[in-house]
């Protein structure tokens, strides 16, 4: 009597036959979410799981990441197309040591304006790990983005667990904060106002020059704080001090300044200027000129 084995279909590999049942195994059998999602007040679109001690996600968009620190900066949800940029995501993730005791599938998802995925970014937290975060990026180069909505969605095990819109805009079409530069004497004790405001100034014994800065639009973005830094440049084009001002949307302070000190010993005549730096984008550029006193 002839024994017939079965044979495996054409096309099928047996190792991706034993991978696809493991996964399978590992995959919920049934949805562990419900089926309406909830919109949070950071705009975040979560699908809630049946069981409150499962795992959410929190997104959060920004303009800048630090890699050392995993700290963000310029939060927002609206990003100039630029080159050399990305817009960068954290996925904090809630309750995830409640689930420390096994492997954890991500998917990161970011979808263009129509709908079409222009990254796929796996993650796999193994058991043991308590990492609680999750990150990824995409350019911002208009060689390779176009204007309009995306999205980014959050996938654990292949089931959807949270998602957020975020928006590319032409850069001249996107506020930026913006500043003014006033170079002035001192400052009224009585008044507070300034003194002496003007672009050339005499080096004298004792002499200080001030400046203000007057910024726009601080509170387009929602970070904690934002790191501006004012360059002094000398006659040469070197710099000769930099000072950096750190502040609070939430603060409502709308001006930062300096002073650096203009005696003879210091300073020579010439024409120098002011650049104040927001991260690394120059954000207000103004010339000074230094003279001798007249005889």
């Amino acid at each position: 009597m002839t024994t017939h084995v079965p044979r495996t279909p054409k096309g099928f590999n047996l190792n991706q036959v034993f991978i696809a049942i493991t996964l399978a195994m590992m995959l919920p059998s049934c949805s562990e979410r419900l089926s309406e999602p909830v919109v949070m007040p950071d705009s975040t679109i979560v699908y809630p799981a049946k069981d409150s001690n499962d795992i959410s996600a929190k997104i959060t968009f920004s303009r800048y990441f630090g890699q050392k620190t995993g700290r963000q900066w310029c939060i927002s949800t609206v990003f100039p197309l630029k080159d050399d940029e990305n817009v960068y995501v954290v996925v904090a993730l809630e309750n995830r040591l409640n689930k420390i005791d096994r492997d954890l599938l991500f998917h990161l998802d970011w979808l263009g304006p129509e709908g079409q995925s222009v990254y796929l970014k796996k993650v796999i937290l193994p058991a043991g790990d308590s990492a609680c975060t999750l990150e990824s990026s995409v350019s911002s180069s208009p060689t390779i983005r176009q204007p309009g909505k995306y999205l980014m969605r959050v996938y654990l095990f292949r089931e959807l667990i949270a998602e957020k819109f975020f928006e590319f805009r032409n850069e001249v079409d996107i506020e930026e904060i913006k500043g003014e530069i006033i170079f002035f004497k001192n400052i009224d004790k009585e008044t507070g106002e300034m003194k002496g405001v003007d672009t050339v100034f005499e080096i004298k014994k004792k002499g200080i020059l001030r400046a203000q800065v007057s910024l726009s639009d601080t509170d387009i973005y929602l970070d904690e704080e934002l790191p501006f830094r004012m360059e002094w440049i000398g006659p040469e084009g070197e710099s000769f001090y930099s000072k950096k001002a750190e502040i609070k949307p939430s603060d409502k302070i709308s001006a930062i300044s300096g002073s650096i000190s203009i005696t003879p010993d210091k300073r020579q005549q010439g024409e120098y200027s002011l650049r104040v730096y927001l991260f690394d984008d120059l954000i207000a550029d103004k010339r000074f000129g230094l003279i001798l006193p007249y005889l």
